[in-house]
């Protein structure tokens, strides 16, 4: 299937981002709301195709939200696939964010994790009647994701990771540093403030710092945060900072659990992961395989267009060969 299809370049991205995907989004996706376990709103979208392979559902990373994966899941549906996409809480116009909207907080990542497993069981395994489900996430929601793997295990029968959030690069702290750090939070009520080296929302900032190389996406994504607060947030506070340090551990914990294939793609000039992450999930996971993007930031799907490409390719043909096994 990926062989028919054709991924868009740099110059007919915009074009096709606001004629025919959003004629798209408008036809055949629709939105909903879901209550979590403890009574948050959670924001929804599912994108169906005719007589769809499988359902793929998307686990976004920190500070993104559904218009970031428009022609994502637009390429996914073209492809056949079934799309689920949940704004994770804290996140678009899903509930939890701190009073300062821009800064993202969690208390530890099993919440993000029970969220997904509500999204599943109210939403994706109602609405999927029998296809069978495969897992796409990516930067922190691969940690969210590859928890939620290890704690429950039955929902889906392969994942594909990109840039996972195994390790964070700025997440080697020393293990005093971090118990120092926890304490000075709790103690000074800092769990919901602005993070050290982190900054509120910038509503011009430079294409050269950030995760992605495509500059019509880039300035695409940017201009919806500035029409919209609720896609601004950017910035760490203390809490989710020192629970994405936590989660390293809690995943190596219980990795060898996983029984399902899995596809982790890295990126070559990734800012934000460690790759020992990746090399240290591969020692309790050997059905792992790896897929390299040498010249990409963290934002595979965001990159140059020839990277770009192959990523959209390889990631279809991948779903495909996971949903026929």
């Amino acid at each position: 299937m990926s062989n028919t299809l054709t991924f868009l370049g740099e110059e007919d991205f915009l074009p096709v981002m606001n004629n025919e995907i959003k004629k798209w989004r408008k036809d055949r996706v629709t939105r909903g709301t879901l209550t979590s376990f403890d009574g948050t709103h959670l924001n929804y979208y599912i994108a169906t195709p005719e007589n769809p392979k499988a359902s793929v559902v998307i686990v976004h990373g920190m500070a993104e939200f559904w218009p970031k994966y428009h022609e994502y899941a637009w390429n996914l549906f073209r492809a056949g696939f079934k799309v689920f996409f949940m704004e994770q809480r804290g996140h678009g116009y899903s509930e939890g964010k701190c009073k300062e909207p821009d800064l993202i907080y969690i208390d530890d990542y099993s919440t993000y994790a029970e969220d997904l497993h509500v999204f599943m069981d109210k939403i994706v395994v109602k609405e999927s009647a029998g296809l069978g489900k495969i897992l796409l996430a990516h930067s922190m929601g691969g940690a969210v994701g590859t928890l939620f793997l290890e704690k429950y295990p039955k929902y889906f029968k392969a994942a594909l990771l990109s840039s996972p959030m195994i390790r964070m690069k700025a997440g080697n702290m020393s293990p005093i540093l971090v118990i120092l750090l926890r304490i000075y939070a709790k103690l000074f009520r800092k769990e919901k403030s602005l993070a050290p080296n982190q900054k509120h929302f910038n509503p011009n900032p430079p294409i050269e710092t950030s995760s992605a190389k495509s500059k019509p996406r880039f300035e695409y994504q940017l201009a919806l945060r500035r029409r919209d607060d609720h896609y601004q947030t950017s910035a760490a506070t203390f809490g989710w900072a020192l629970a994405s340090v936590k989660v390293h551990n809690d995943i190596l914990r219980h990795a060898g659990s996983i029984r399902i294939p899995i596809t982790i793609m890295t990126a070559g000039d990734d800012h934000l992961i460690d790759p020992l992450g990746y090399d240290e999930i591969a020692e309790h996971v050997p059905q792992i395989q790896f897929v390299h993007y040498e010249n990409s930031r963290h934002e595979i799907f965001n990159a140059d267009e020839i990277t770009r490409k192959k990523y959209f390719a390889d990631v279809i043909h991948i779903l495909t060969q996971y949903s026929q096994n």
